[in-house]
């Protein structure tokens, strides 16, 4: 029994031993595929206009730099210079008749003088307001190139021919060895292998991630010409690059990458490397409103879903959608079929669910109406044009006017406006009234705020602002009229009209400057603007001039800083501040 007792506790003893082998290999698995991971992972920097310390100043073709009160911080010498981080005082410089640019801070002082050159790296300004790489720079050394942080750690060493950003794809980096291009990160993670003549973002984009999750087409030159394959965010290779065209379906929010390709002129779909269409198709077109493709073949059209089942035969002459609608046209005759491919009878050629409660249709005669889940009729009159606005309020337009009205037809806003819009990325809206040529600015409670004749409409980061040649006034990013003393409290002086004329005065209403300019600008770091004659100068907030003579400007929405304007540029190689240096 002793014997057996033993022999017990010896197997006992080696499962644990193999348990607990099995939990220490899980775990070194585990930590591996963690540490795997964190190398494809960085954070992009997001700054706001308030965080900027540093802009760039023009003076007769040079550059230099001013603070964000409008101090020169560097001289107007250099023939480039780019701020790549307007928060640190590091900028790149390069002098004339020079062709490579090194580093500097706010005292001049060069900075990692041992490389041949520095230089900030250019990206797209669409994905980011600050037009370079905020974290990375590169450098040069022995006639190669590498990247290396703000603080002069090297990332990777210097063993790139060139080194330049992959526009859409912010945080990634185009590199080139002998002649063939990859991927890196900021973080100096190979993505991509350097072996193809081309690397592009796919273009995917969703609100959360932004451009993180886009993959990368990538281009070979064959004796056949070019080929194209594919790889995902982390350089996985899902398609070889055997095909002549790659396009990503950028619609579809996801995991899941769908890729419509092309080989002879045939196109086909695949789905996460795995084919979905066989590449058979003369023409394949994706719609988002109900998630299915038109395709072609032989000169006849059908409609089929990302699952490659047929939903509409490929036998019409065309295929028009129509929302959740699918208009199929053979000859003279129109079948319409929903999305699961049914055929319907019924006068409605376009379906679009806005909300759980209710969907805009379009009739066959292009009236407009507003339908319930049972696909009642909502509204008795006829409307030419009905946009979904938020909860159960739309925007309807008739015989040229526009107005707002709620889901059961209720008017909630006369059709007295030539258009009504929403202004992006807030929930106020923008209504023009032709006859006076004058904007009203409608809250998100749809409270109209009588606006300006003659005037323009300008979104900034957390206000709105409307304006004219002779009134301005602002709003919160809900329509609600507000003072400009609410967006910026610790200002000292505030633009004001009276008469017919404008002056500045402080937060309790004492005149600062007198009413007696044709314009003035609001207060932005310690300096405003006056209009006079014409022409604008410049003033601090005591009221003091701190300009004797005067800029010639032709746009209205003018911004000061210290003695500069900023130029009505587009932003390329960031926010740039032009005028007289005496």
């Amino acid at each position: 029994m002793k014997q057996k007792s033993i022999k017990n506790k010896g197997k006992k003893n080696i499962i644990i031993v193999i348990i607990s082998l099995l939990i220490i290999i899980g775990l070194i698995i585990g930590i591996s595929i963690y540490i795997n991971n964190k190398k494809y992972e960085y954070d992009i920097v997001e700054i706001s206009n308030e965080e900027i310390q540093y802009y760039k100043l023009e003076q007769d073709g040079k550059y230099g730099v001013i603070d964000k009160e409008g101090n020169v911080v560097i001289e107007p010498k250099y023939v480039l210079l780019d701020i790549p981080n307007p928060t640190r005082d590091l900028f790149v410089v390069q002098n004339e008749g020079n062709t490579n640019s090194h580093l500097i801070d706010k005292n001049g002082n060069e900075m990692y003088s041992q490389y041949e050159s520095i230089e900030a790296i250019n990206i797209n300004t669409i994905s980011s307001n600050i037009p370079y790489e905020k974290t990375v720079l590169k450098y040069k050394e022995n006639g190669l190139y590498g990247i290396m942080d703000l603080d002069g750690k090297k990332i990777t060493d210097s063993i790139y021919d060139e080194i330049s950003s992959i526009d859409y794809k912010e945080g990634c980096l185009k590199v080139k060895v002998e002649g063939k291009y990859g991927i890196i990160n900021i973080k100096g993670t190979e993505i991509v292998k350097p072996e193809y003549d081309l690397v592009l973002a796919d273009g995917y984009y969703d609100e959360e991630s932004k451009y993180e999750n886009a993959g990368f087409i990538l281009r070979i030159k064959t004796d056949d010409g070019y080929r194209f394959g594919y790889a995902n965010k982390k350089g996985k290779i899902i398609l070889e690059p055997l095909y002549n065209e790659i396009n990503r379906i950028t619609e579809l929010e996801g995991k899941d990458i769908y890729l419509i390709t092309s080989n002879n002129g045939r196109y086909g779909l695949i789905k996460n490397g795995k084919e979905v269409l066989k590449n058979e198709y003369t023409e394949i077109s994706f719609y988002l409103s109900n998630n299915l493709l038109i395709v072609e073949k032989d000169k006849v059209k059908g409609v089929v879903n990302l699952k490659g089942d047929n939903i509409v035969p490929i036998d019409y002459d065309d295929i028009i959608m129509g929302g959740k609608y699918i208009n199929a046209q053979k000859g003279d005759e129109l079948i319409v079929f929903d999305e699961n491919g049914n055929n319907i009878n019924t006068d409605i050629i376009s379906l679009n669910q806005v909300n759980d409660k209710y969907s805009i249709v379009i009739d066959k005669d292009n009236n407009y109406n507003i339908v319930d889940n049972n696909g009642n009729k909502k509204l008795e009159n006829i409307y030419t044009y009905i946009e979904y606005y938020k909860d159960d309020k739309f925007i309807v337009s008739k015989e040229g006017k526009a107005g707002i009205i709620d889901g059961e037809g209720n008017v909630i806003i006369d059709l007295k406006y030539s258009s009504i819009q929403k202004i992006e990325e807030t929930n106020a809206l923008q209504a023009v009234d032709s006859e006076t040529n004058r904007t009203d600015i409608i809250d998100e409670e749809l409270n109209i705020n009588e606006g300006i004749i003659d005037s323009s409409v300008i979104k900034k980061e957390n206000y709105i602002k409307l304006f004219s040649k002779t009134d301005m006034k602002y709003y919160n990013l809900s329509g609600k009229k507000v003072e400009y003393k609410e967006i910026y409290p610790d200002n000292k002086i505030y633009a004001d009209n009276k008469d017919g004329k404008w002056g500045l005065i402080d937060k309790n209403g004492n005149i600062i400057v007198p009413y007696e300019y044709e314009a003035v600008t609001e207060q932005n770091g310690n300096a405003a603007g006056i209009k006079q004659d014409g022409k604008w100068y410049v003033i601090d907030t005591s009221g003091k001039r701190l300009t004797d003579n005067g800029y010639t400007i032709d746009w209205l929405d003018v911004t000061f800083l210290g003695k500069y304007y900023m130029t009505n540029t587009p932003v390329s190689r960031g926010i740039i501040y032009s005028g007289t240096v005496k």
